[in-house]
């Protein structure tokens, strides 16, 4: 049988002509270029091009297409030790150029739903402090690339979803745009691990070139995970997607679980635990016993200096093969990275007492921690070549911009959690109720995450931490339109 299709025939236009013809100049004259100079950028120009020309046109569908980046991005090591994120670091770069352009004209979105929002004048006095450190830091050069990389975050983390976000559906393609390729990424992760028949010490190796290690990788299925078990919830009355939210459930329960970390599991927990807190309206209490039970512990263990008697054995003290043995030896102060984060704990408490208001400087703290610490904790990992930082936010922040930028980092934590709980009980409306104790507990498995490392200017983590941020904002905002406190139209 002989099948016509009957496909009217197209005429190039010459302006279409001339337009092949220059791409393909372009291209081979880069391509020259490269191969004579070996410059890494003119290869990249072909590329950028295309990528512009999309953003001038539908710059909407552009941002769609970067959120299914973030999760596919992989981790390249250039020139030796040097890590690049890609694709997500130059789109990145693209979107905080393409969010100062859309500032201009979208000057009444981001006046009603970010500089009008209480949260948002502590995000501004954590810039500004940030600022200050960085004028009074020890190495200005290396502080300085760390206030571009907060910038680039706030630009396109944090400003730009708040331009786009306008609907549910907006919500429903974002969330879309990353769950979806971030459950194949796990599912690779997990192939990968199984592979190696789910070792303990090959969770670094499955959850390349993904992430930089097991802690990333726990980190964000812990983060994830509450999102299904809210997507379970919601669908009630849909059996055939309640079991399909039900299964992706059991499966990051048992990704996060077979990655192995301790702060992520433990993130997991006071996820659920927010969750009940904002349910029974006891939120405003969690933080600050949380924060009491944190100071009493350093109390007792400074007093007298009570925490030298836990100073590690050294012939007990070791890297260990299994989770079992692991989790044995964190109780009796045999796991090597348990020794060697508190040895860096105490090298920042004392350190931090040199520049208690602005910190030695944002990126910094290698560079100075090792004459405060106690050698006694020292461990064979001490020598740290990776030039790992402090291994807890609070401190982190503490000795690298002071006292001010520390307790606004936990003020904020406390008034997101506050914030949460109060568009949970101000709506009646299921979606936006459901959106909020997602956000919320994201938020909580990150803060659980990041009390045991520096994550936030993590690129996959940084950028799901202020979606689910904004996400609050974004339910404020629909509230007072359904309240006729702002236009329905912007």
């Amino acid at each position: 049988m002989n099948i016509a299709l009957n496909i009217p025939a197209t005429k190039t236009s010459k302006q279409e002509w001339w337009f092949y013809a220059l791409s393909a100049l372009v291209l081979l004259a880069c391509i020259a270029i490269f191969s004579s100079t070996h410059y890494y950028f003119v290869i990249a120009i072909p590329f950028v091009i295309p990528f512009a020309a999309w953003i001038i046109l539908n710059w909407k569908s552009f941002y769609w297409f970067y959120v299914v980046c973030i999760p596919l991005t992989v981790i390249v090591q250039v020139g030796g030790s040097s890590m690049m994120y890609l694709p997500q670091l130059p789109l990145t770069l693209l979107t905080a150029g393409l969010t100062l352009i859309l500032l201009l004209f979208h000057k009444r979105i981001v006046y009603e739903n970010l500089l009008r929002h209480p949260l948002t004048l502590i995000i501004f006095l954590q810039y500004f402090w940030l600022i200050v450190s960085v004028l009074f830091s020890q190495i200005p050069l290396f502080s300085v690339k760390y206030l571009g990389v907060n910038t680039i975050q706030l630009l396109s983390f944090f400003i730009l979803p708040a331009i786009v976000l306008q609907t549910k559906k907006d919500v429903g393609n974002v969330a879309k745009a990353f769950l979806i390729p971030m459950t194949l990424v796990a599912l690779y992760v997990f192939l990968h691990h199984a592979y190696y028949r789910f070792g303990y010490i090959q969770t670094n190796k499955a959850a390349k070139p993904f992430f930089y290690n097991h802690v990333d990788h726990a980190c964000i299925m812990s983060m994830v995970l509450p999102v299904f078990y809210i997507l379970w919830r919601y669908y009630k009355d849909n059996k055939m997607l309640r079991w399909f939210f039900f299964a992706l459930l059991l499966f990051y329960i048992l990704g996060m679980y077979l990655a192995f970390a301790r702060a992520a599991m433990l993130g997991t927990i006071f996820a659920f635990v927010v969750l009940w807190c904002i349910k029974k309206k006891l939120v405003n209490w969690l933080m600050p016993l949380f924060f009491i039970f944190c100071f009493t512990i350093i109390g007792f263990m400074v007093q007298n200096n009570k925490y030298i008697d836990y100073r590690p054995d050294f012939k007990q003290t070791y890297s260990r093969h299994t989770f079992n043995d692991l989790i044995k030896a964190s109780f009796v102060g045999g796991d090597m990275s348990s020794m060697e984060r508190f040895f860096r704990w105490i090298a920042s408490a004392r350190m931090s007492q040199e520049h208690p208001l602005v910190g030695v400087g944002p990126n910094n703290f290698y560079y100075y921690y090792k004459p405060h610490a106690v050698t006694v904790f020292k461990t064979y990992v001490s020598a740290n070549p990776e030039k790992s930082t402090t291994h807890n936010y609070f401190l982190f922040l503490l000795v690298e911009q002071g006292w001010p930028s520390m307790l606004l980092y936990g003020i904020f934590i406390a008034a997101v959690f506050y914030h949460a709980q109060k568009l949970y009980h101000r709506t009646t409306d299921r979606f936006y109720q459901h959106t909020v104790l997602a956000s919320a507990m994201i938020i909580a498995a990150f803060f659980l995450n990041n009390l045991f490392s520096e994550l936030l200017q993590t690129y996959k983590i940084g950028a799901l931490f202020y979606f689910a941020v904004v996400l609050l904002y974004w339910v404020d905002r629909q509230i007072k339109k359904e309240a006729g406190l702002i236009p329905p139209t912007t």
